[in-house]
């Protein structure tokens, strides 16, 4: 499996406090399956946080040399989970948007209780910039929650909907897992990634995830939601299907 949304760089965000946290983190990924990890600390998308590009760099760096020493198998990939603010747009038009892997994909979040009209409107403008749009967890957004078929326009549009483990296992309560699967019953989801923050809870394990998806999914799309699609974000390919 490919996992491309995972805060895993040591001491940056709320995600691994340290280290040795990161470094349990990429043995729980690896154990359970996982072969590629995107680090994607919280990068809030305005001007100010250009700062914090050379910090992710610099851990990034440091948890790749000590999988190797310690010799864990995991590929690990530098991205980002972009917070998009009202600034955010004018960033993605300077092209200074941290992208996933080695391609032109960025990883969009917002808070939780935004309006749709915000969204789509951000989104499009940063696809209008060049950039391919992955939404992280529009299943935990309010808007989408009351009516997940908003998503129809951001998939014809060629967006990425990235779902998370948390949502499908029922982590985050009723409202992110019936939206996660409705998402799934209908095809609309391109991927699942965890979204793991630690070792202890919100993991990188997707032993769980992997039985769900084999048992509510067909074969062909679970391999696409787990591996194939994740894969293609790191190569700045299109997904399945917008070829």
């Amino acid at each position: 499996m490919t996992d491309i949304h995972c805060h895993i760089l040591p001491d940056l965000d709320d995600g691994a406090a340290s280290l040795e946290e990161a470094l349990e983190m990429a043995r729980m990924a690896y154990f359970s399956g996982v072969t590629d990890i995107a680090a994607t600390p919280h990068f809030r998308g305005e001007r100010e946080q250009l700062r914090i590009l050379e910090p992710m760099e610099r851990r990034f760096r440091l948890l790749s040399e000590a999988l190797r020493r310690e010799n864990i198998p995991v590929r690990l990939h530098p991205g980002a989970e972009v917070l998009c603010l009202p600034e955010t747009p004018l960033l993605a038009a300077r092209h200074e948007l941290p992208t996933l892997g080695t391609g032109d994909h960025v990883l969009c979040e917002f808070y939780f209780d935004e309006s749709f009209t915000f969204m789509d409107q951000t989104l499009t403008e940063i696809a209008e910039a060049g950039y391919r749009v992955v939404v992280a967890h529009p299943e935990r957004y309010g808007a989408v929650q009351r009516d997940p078929y908003l998503l129809k326009r951001w998939a014809r549009q060629g967006f990425v909907l990235q779902i998370n483990k948390g949502s499908v296992l029922g982590a985050f309560g009723p409202g992110p897992e019936r939206a996660a699967n409705d998402l799934l019953a209908v095809g609309l989801a391109h991927l699942i990634a965890t979204d793991a923050h630690s070792c202890r809870s919100r993991t990188t394990h997707v032993g769980s995830l992997r039985e769900w998806v084999e048992e509510h999914c067909h074969e062909d799309y679970a391999q696409i939601l787990l591996d194939r699609n994740p894969r293609r974000v790191l190569e700045g390919r299109p997904m399945v299907g917008q070829d």
